[in-house]
């Protein structure tokens, strides 16, 4: 119960500074964080990568997506699936076209544009987040969406999670079933959580 009640006062806090950000702070970090992550090998590398639709207080994802299609990669998004609570994974060809809002007003494919692909497929997976910390645990809203998606993807399929400098924290408080990012990227560092001595 402990672990429940810390973990609900950091998401608060931390949503608080997170919609306290101006749309223009949000574009500028966004951009730069956009910079870091095409800057490195994990992302050049992955054919295959499923991208989070961000709300608007998130690290902003719409313009990696576009330049990654133009890079010719395969572009994947989440599919929320309600009844199960489960992430179905949906390529992605012209976002201006095939994207609707769903649930919890999270944008998602259009029923008519849903082409499954298999968590195989996956290279890289770009994860969203409430809180972080450099060990690469992290805090969601608590529907557990991402946590149970990770635990089925390969060995070989990487994580990196975006997020603002401000959502970074020194403990996420972490119970079982929770699955570790392997990399955070703000806009102002990259951490490689697993070789983090700090």
């Amino acid at each position: 119960m402990k672990n429940k009640t810390g973990k609900s006062l950091l998401r608060k806090k931390i949503l608080a500074l997170r919609q306290s950000q101006s749309p223009q702070a949000i574009e500028r970090k966004s951009d730069e964080i956009k910079r870091k992550l095409l800057g490195i090998s994990q992302f050049s590398m992955a054919g295959t990568i499923l991208f989070y639709l961000a709300l608007a207080d998130e690290v902003q994802t719409e313009k990696v997506i576009e330049h990654s299609l133009k890079l010719g990669k395969r572009v994947a998004v989440p599919l929320i699936e309600s009844q199960n609570n489960q992430i179905l994974i949906s390529e992605l060809k012209d976002p201006e076209r095939e994207l609707e809002p769903g649930t919890l007003g999270i944008f998602q494919p259009k029923k008519n544009f849903y082409r499954p692909l298999k968590m195989e497929q996956l290279e890289l997976v770009i994860v969203p987040g409430v809180a972080f910390d450099k060990r690469g645990n992290r805090l969601g809203f608590g529907k557990g969406f991402y946590d149970r998606f990770l635990r089925k993807a390969p060995e070989r399929t990487k994580s990196i999670a975006l997020a603002f400098e401000l959502q970074l924290v020194d403990d996420v408080p972490s119970e079982l079933h929770d699955v570790p990012v392997d990399y955070i990227i703000t806009e102002k560092r990259i951490i490689d959580c697993k070789n983090n001595d700090q």
